[in-house]
């Protein structure tokens, strides 16, 4: 049984997806919480980590930096150039 521990709070649910994405490529075990109640809608997402995994969580955190451009890949599968969007 997991005892779930914050980790962070993001400022939208895609962002939140993508950081859950790479804590479990590091095999951190991830939940997400947020109050949104419409698909999309823009809703802090609270981001929390087995506690017995928070220092492991931690360290993929710091290691990790993204740019605007691999989160809106991360999140929606496109790529963005000079305001155009492309797959």
């Amino acid at each position: 049984m997991h005892k779930w521990q914050l980790l962070t709070t993001l400022s939208d649910v895609p962002s939140a997806q993508v950081l859950a994405r790479a804590l479990e490529a590091d095999r951190v075990d991830v939940r997400l919480a947020s109050d949104a109640t419409v698909l999309g809608q823009a809703a802090p997402c609270r981001v929390y980590v087995d506690a017995a995994q928070i220092h492991r969580a931690r360290y993929a955190l710091a290691q990790r930096t993204f740019s605007d451009e691999e989160l809106t890949f991360l999140s929606i599968g496109e790529q963005q150039a000079e305001g155009k969007v492309f797959p």
